[in-house]
């Protein structure tokens, strides 16, 4: 606790940064008491949880200065995404000093992880046009989902699937970008909703020829990055409702030391996801409602390390299905019981073929004993071919004091079994594994951990809402890459394609670790004079880990021990001015000698501001827009090698119209 009480006072307005448009007035001014949080599988509002909870609308996505739905993740507070690439190419999401295989990534509350690798999590097989809110759950949620809760999770909400009463009519937008390196950038979706029937759609991509990199061999940042969806739902009866979802996710791109620090390195990857989804929805009377679930989805992942070196090729099958039943016995009591069934399988030319089996059942019950107070406990029993049979408990309670101010607590416990590329990277990679690779470790055991945390939410109404959490999480076995002698690896392993003289990053259980910190929000929309208003967030996190020994581990040194990130915006009925962006300091990272006389050493501190401008041509339907990335050229990496793109101006059109 000592570490907390030292660390430095940030001067207030360091900086302020992306669109506010992430919450309208009335979104602020209803954000703890109305604004539905369907992840909680009891839909509760946001200021009953006794979670940090953040709520981004969709109908807001459009005016973000970002250009792909992580970037936005990216700047929002208390979450830390560390990227590969701007655009989408590439991200890891860490929250209160996970790792990023410890953040679950649910589409509406169906799990999006990749069983290959959490560094595919932000490869979201949707498009902005239909999503109806984006929700950020802090803290473990593994009693409510499974396994890789264990910083918190991110729900997607669509508009097609969610539970929401919306009225008919159509909507149809877009924004249409050109830049800088043959940048090509569209964001186009529809939804419409007629007797019952509810349709949306979208395309999401982005291409550039890319920067030139400042790296052995150079080479450009180029990418092409396309996502199309398509959704529909029908309410066939009074009770019965229906719908259904596919989406197609393809990436190529220069991969260049995203996974090495290696002089050598030329890599090159290509992914792709298919995603199938459909949903029954079956409500009972106004208090009962059942629903079932299937997803069924297909990915595949092509990684070339150099030209003239042997490709790795993986394909990954999930299959999972999910039933739960909400039923609400008073105005003080709400229940949910359900299960949830899946099966993993991956086909691999350097990791095998393997296939895991995972169950859990789980049950949630909120109660509110009085008219200001609120708890939720919530049970599941899980089992998983990996590490057996678990029981993860979870309970959260929130207590208004007074009209303004609210005390929230919760407690948990997580468990997460290692992914495929944790166990199995390079076991079967033909020829010999080049020095600095990672290296799988099949006798991993799965992360246990108990996570704590308090708060207080102030609101002082439209004009300003000030939020405050302390969190502790208490881990076992975490997993984690540590550079290690060859000769160590292969006598652990048994893999016979290792170098005994190399050294590799070696996927190991760290003893234990300790993780604590503090976590500011200020937020405010204050109306400046009669049509102009002044909207925005700011937030600050402070993060402490204590890793038992003398371990220095791969993506754990990445964590920021300070993080500030936030939002603001003028918003006019002519134009809209916004700035975003993030601030980081962390731990200064040993590079490997080849290296370090060029741009790819980890940045332990740097700061990127994102500006956007969106002047009306005719109000509320045509926008001219401005964008610059990285406004201020900002030279930085966030994971090993993989070099971030400097200042990317680009300019085009938004357009939005309603029936």
């Amino acid at each position: 606790m000592m570490h907390l009480l030292r660390f430095p006072v940030l001067l207030p307005g360091l900086f302020l940064s992306l669109n506010a448009v992430a919450q309208t007035p009335a979104d602020s001014a209803r954000a703890l008491n109305e604004v539905t949080v369907y992840g909680t599988r009891l839909d509760q509002v946001a200021g009953q949880t006794g979670r940090y909870v953040t709520v981004i609308p969709g109908r807001t996505l459009s005016q973000y200065p970002v250009a792909s739905l992580d970037d936005l993740l990216r700047l929002l507070p208390a979450i830390e995404v560390q990227s590969r690439g701007n655009f989408g190419t590439q991200a890891d999401i860490t929250l209160r000093g996970s790792t990023f295989n410890q953040v679950l990534v649910l589409l509406d509350g169906m799990r999006l992880n990749d069983p290959l690798t959490g560094h595919f999590a932000g490869y979201l097989p949707i498009t902005p046009a239909e999503i109806e809110q984006i929700e950020v759950v802090r803290g473990p949620g593994a009693a409510l989902y499974g396994p890789d809760a264990v910083g918190g999770f991110v729900n997607i909400v669509t508009k097609t699937f969610a539970a929401t009463h919306r009225p008919d009519g159509v909507e149809v937008g877009g924004t249409f970008l050109a830049g800088e390196y043959d940048l090509k950038s569209t964001n186009a979706g529809f939804y419409g909703q007629d007797n019952g029937l509810r349709m949306a759609g979208g395309v999401l991509n982005n291409s550039a020829a890319g920067q030139r990199l400042n790296l052995p061999g150079g080479g450009h940042s180029d990418f092409k990055l396309n996502t199309y969806s398509l959704s529909a739902a029908y309410q066939a009866t009074d009770k019965l409702s229906a719908a259904a979802r596919a989406s197609f996710d393809r990436r190529d791109y220069n991969a260049q030391n995203f996974y090495t620090t290696n002089a050598g390195d030329r890599a090159r990857e290509t992914t792709a996801r298919d995603w199938y989804q459909g949903q029954l929805r079956y409500d009972w009377n106004p208090r009962a409602r059942t629903e079932l679930q299937l997803v069924g989805t297909a990915s595949t992942d092509y990684y070339l390390y150099t030209p003239t070196s042997a490709a790795s090729d993986h394909l990954m099958h999930y299959l999972n299905v999910q039933g739960q039943h909400q039923l609400r016995l008073s105005e003080k009591v709400q229940l949910t019981l359900g299960g949830q069934v899946d099966r993993r399988r991956v086909r691999s030319n350097d990791r095998g073929n393997h296939a895991v089996g995972h169950q859990g059942a789980f049950a949630v019950a909120g109660l509110r004993p009085t008219a200001t107070l609120n708890l939720t406990a919530a049970l599941r029993l899980d089992h998983d071919e990996s590490y057996g049979t678990e029981v993860l408990p979870q309970l959260t309670a929130s207590q208004q004091l007074g009209e303004k101010l609210t005390a929230r607590a919760a407690m948990g416990r997580a468990i997460r079994a290692a992914n495929f590329t944790e166990q199995y990277n390079s076991a079967i990679r033909p020829g010999t594994v080049p020095n600095g690779f990672n290296v799988g470790n099949p006798g991993l055991d799965a992360e246990r951990t108990w996570s704590y945390e308090g708060g207080l939410d102030y609101v002082f109404g439209p004009a300003l809402t000030l939020r405050a959490t302390y969190f502790n999480r208490y881990g076992r076995n975490l997993i984690d890459y540590v550079p290690t002698p060859g000769g160590e690896v292969q006598t652990s392993t048994g893999f016979t394609n290792l170098n005994p003289t190399a050294t590799y990053r070696f996927a190991q259980n760290l003893f234990a670790v300790t993780t604590q910190g503090l976590e500011f929000e200020a937020s405010t929309s204050a109306q400046l004079r009669p049509g102009l208003r002044l909207e925005g967030s700011v937030g600050y996190t402070y993060t402490h880990l204590d890793v038992a020994g003398d371990v220095v581990s791969q993506y754990l040194s990445n964590v920021a021990k300070q993080l500030v990130s936030g939002n603001v915006s003028l918003v006019h009925r002519r134009f809209t001015a916004s700035l975003g962006g993030v601030h980081k300091q962390r731990a200064a990272q040993q590079t490997t000698p080849s290296l370090t006389v060029n741009d790819a050493a980890l940045t332990p501190n740097y700061t990127v501001i994102n500006g956007r401008l969106d002047v009306a041509l005719l109000p509320e339907r045509l926008w001219v827009v401005g964008q610059a990335q990285n406004l201020f050229n900002a030279k930085y990496s966030d994971l090993l090698g993989a070099q971030m793109p400097g200042r990317w101006l680009m300019a085009g059109v938004r357009v939005a119209l309603r029936k």
